[in-house]
């Protein structure tokens, strides 16, 4: 066999470890500045039409509600009435401010010229003024006290 002991090699000759110089650290170079991406403001827009011929009421909130259906917050929203519209349509001015009370900072409401619907864009903010309110009230109630 061999005349070497359990767990050592069979080495002739011991080997000798230098320490091994670190390489040299080059200089760092300077980090580029940030890149800046311009992002252009956008307003997104809603626009519905309701100028379409319409025999009942309940068409005329079914077609707003098939229009605003896959809509989500928006800075303008756009409502377009027509005479059929707004002559179908009672409640039209609340159903207006509920699409579009939590979604939309603003809400324009255009009717045909010369008509006596332009009654519709004031009640409309009338209806925003108390679903406002009502949801401030909520809001409050909810809230822990001192907190």
């Amino acid at each position: 066999m061999s005349d070497h002991t359990v767990g050592q090699w069979p080495v002739e000759q011991p080997v000798r470890l230098a320490s091994v110089p670190a390489p040299t650290a080059e200089p760092a170079a300077p980090a580029p500045p940030p890149v800046v991406v311009p992002v252009p403001e956008v307003l997104l827009v809603v626009t519905v039409d309701l100028t379409g011929r319409y025999d009942r009421g309940s068409d005329v909130t079914a077609d707003l509600y098939e229009q605003t259906r896959h809509s989500t917050d928006c800075h303008t929203a756009i409502v377009r009435l027509g005479e059929e519209a707004l002559r179908c349509g009672s409640g039209l001015g609340q159903a207006i401010a509920a699409r579009f009370f939590l979604a939309a900072r603003r809400i324009e409401v255009h009717v045909p010229a010369g008509t006596r619907w332009a009654f519709v864009a004031s009640d409309v903010r009338q209806h925003l003024r108390h679903m406002t309110a009502d949801h401030a009230r909520m809001l409050n109630s909810t809230r822990t006290p001192g907190g």
